[in-house]
């Protein structure tokens, strides 16, 4: 028994839903589709509401807007089986056996399937979302395709307090291995769609960055477990800061240039992160 768990934002997702309900029946396993749009009044949720008439599955539209930790939450607490599956709007299974192979890891407390890259790059201005999913996302744990028991999940929610975008899924993983919650890594990724443009891929990655400090100065996130502060840390102690900043603003117009263009550099990009970050702390 299977409740399978899909978050969405103005996304047309119905391609994703028909595709795990094809599975669904062909494992001819007991299971429910949940599917919420989170307040976004999208037109795209007339081509979505169709899922209603698909079999054990419901599509609903929230009124208002509750963030990405509330609407994971919202689900779970809605869902009826032990077994919670969550995958995000914007993936689609690798696999054609994708529901048979989390199947067999029902028992297990979490787990998570991972996530891929599509096997062709896009077109600028598209390609750096696509390049940094293939070279850094692929082995990170992410909430876009995990497992999880429910009696588990209501123990250990995402944290609703979190409202901007960013690190909310890092969050609940760490807090899951510091009760000592297994989790384990299988092959069962989805395919990420890259659908971000480079532009609207910074200002996620800024917005993050912000939610980031937050988190860290809450003592919410553990600094010394993630990379960047670490580069911070180091930049800080040789008095970089000012100098990295300045760099920053003098040629951010250039990095631009490259992000959308079709050789992006995921230098660059580090660079460009590891600059934000040091001027929101100075500010």
């Amino acid at each position: 028994m299977l409740s399978i768990l899909i978050p969405t934002y103005n996304y047309f997702v119905y391609p994703l839903v028909k595709e795990i309900h094809r599975q669904c029946i062909d494992s001819n396993i007991v299971f429910e589709i949940l599917v919420y749009d989170d307040g976004s009044k999208s037109p795209l949720n007339s081509k979505n509401s169709p899922i209603n008439t698909l079999s054990n599955c419901i599509f609903k539209e929230l009124s208002n807007n509750i963030g990405r930790s509330s609407i994971r939450n919202l689900l779970a607490r809605s869902a009826t089986y032990e077994s919670l599956l969550f995958i995000d709007a914007g993936t689609f299974p690798e696999k054609k056996d994708f529901i048979k192979n989390y199947i067999n890891f029902q028992e297990e407390d979490v787990v998570n399937g991972g996530m891929k890259h599509k096997e062709y790059p896009p077109k600028k201005p598209f390609k750096l979302r696509w390049i940094y999913t293939r070279y850094r996302e692929r082995n990170a744990l992410c909430s876009s395709n995990f497992l999880i028991k429910k009696n588990i999940f209501d123990k250990h929610p995402f944290d609703e307090s979190i409202k901007n975008y960013g690190y909310e899924d890092v969050l609940f993983f760490d807090a899951l291995m510091e009760n000592n919650i297994s989790i384990i890594k299988i092959d069962n990724p989805v395919i990420h769609d890259a659908a971000d443009d480079a532009n609207t891929f910074i200002n996620k990655t800024e917005d993050s960055l912000a939610n980031l400090i937050v988190l860290i100065n809450d003592c919410k996130i553990i600094s010394s477990h993630h990379s960047l502060y670490k580069y911070y840390l180091i930049t800080k102690k040789l008095k970089l800061e000012k100098i990295l900043v300045f760099v920053f603003e003098k040629i951010k117009g250039t990095l631009m240039k490259n992000f959308n263009s079709n050789y992006p550099s995921l230098l660059l990009f580090d660079f460009y992160r590891l600059a934000f970050f040091c001027k929101l702390k100075k500010s």
